[in-house]
């Protein structure tokens, strides 16, 4: 009988600690994104950048914007508009946050396009945002935008 009361004991600690456990856990994800979520940009927003250029095979073109008022989201809109070809999208964050990599068909439909908002109910970063596009599969030079 003692021995039973035992193992109930012991099952019951262990799921009461394995119940926090889950707790933490979600918290520590939520810190580890410091409240930052990324969902699919939809139609023609305005982003805090915009640049014309041009990438080859294997090329990495950086791109930078300064964030310097309070704003809870950003749209990071990348379109090359040619599917045929394939870049590939990472943003950092000013606090250290990397957001990414996305290819063209994350949003569900292969478009030349990688359109992005990030949210952040606490306020987005401010200071210097980096955008890396790197020409992942692409013939000859692809011209785009961001």
């Amino acid at each position: 009988m003692l021995k039973k009361i035992g193992i109930i004991a012991i099952v019951l600690f262990f799921s009461a600690t394995m119940a926090g456990a889950a707790v933490n856990e979600d918290k520590i994800k939520t810190a580890k994104t410091g409240g930052y979520t990324v969902a699919n940009g939809t139609g023609e927003e305005v982003g805090i950048l915009y640049v014309n250029a041009e990438i080859t095979q294997g090329q990495t073109n950086w791109h930078t914007k300064d964030v310097s008022t309070f704003i809870t989201s950003l749209n990071v809109n990348l379109n090359w508009g040619t599917p045929g070809n394939s870049l590939r999208l990472t943003i950092y964050s000013p606090d250290g946050y990397v957001f990414g990599p996305y290819f063209d068909i994350d949003d569900g439909s292969i478009n030349g396009r990688i359109n992005r908002y990030i949210n952040n109910p606490n306020g987005i970063a401010r200071g210097t945002w980096y955008y890396e596009v790197y020409g992942y599969s692409v013939s000859g030079t692809q011209s785009y935008s961001i």
